[in-house]
């Protein structure tokens, strides 16, 4: 399973902070995401534009 990690939000510039209330939002486990990743299905079940936008730059800079 593919994990999206704290280094794809960075590329896109998205500060720490709002993401980390995005995760607080919808209920996303910000420590396992700081420390191994989240899967990519957590992010888009959202259903969040910005958050999909994610899980794209995370598959242009990983290869997938």
């Amino acid at each position: 399973m593919s994990k999206v990690r704290i280094q794809h939000t960075r590329a896109l510039g998205y500060c720490r902070k709002g993401v980390k209330k995005f995760f607080e939002r919808h209920n996303i486990d910000w420590d396992t995401f700081i420390k191994e990743g989240v899967p990519e299905e957590a992010l888009l079940n959202t259903n969040d534009a910005l958050a999909i936008k994610v899980v794209e730059n995370k598959k242009k800079m990983d290869g997938d």
